[in-house]
């Protein structure tokens, strides 16, 4: 196993691990306050609570990066596309909330570096296996 191989492992399945967690956790209590949120954070967004962006979160980017997860380690084809697009989905759920409800904490920086840090990686083993 490649060092590429096992970076992507780690990064996709903590942020798998993460995006799920926080999904669900907005979803079971959507006042936020099993992630100490406040929904004073919401306002000028189109929600009220923590309900629909947990949905999202657990689905588009949980689920997504789950799914990238399984791919790497079973190395199925287009397993670079879908580590891929994973990436993609977090990076723009990264911008929307920066647009949305601003720079609030520094994981959302982070997690944005994080989504680059994937579409690198996913860019890597695409070139490995053309070699």
């Amino acid at each position: 196993m490649n060092w590429t191989r096992i970076s992507s492992i780690i990064i996709v399945g903590f942020t798998a691990i993460g995006a799920i967690y926080g999904g669900l956790s907005m979803v079971f209590m959507p006042s936020g306050g099993l992630l100490s949120l406040s929904t004073g954070l919401l306002d000028g967004s189109p929600f009220v609570d923590y309900l629909v962006p947990g949905i999202f979160l657990f689905v588009f980017v949980g689920l997504f990066h789950l799914a990238a997860l399984i791919y790497l380690l079973k190395k199925l084809s287009r397993t670079k596309e879908v580590m891929f697009a994973a990436a993609a989905v977090l990076a723009v759920w990264m911008i929307v909330q920066l647009l949305i409800i601003g720079y609030v904490f520094i994981l959302q920086i982070i997690f944005l570096a994080v989504a680059a840090v994937e579409m690198f990686l996913a860019i890597q083993l695409k070139k490995q296996q053309k070699n």
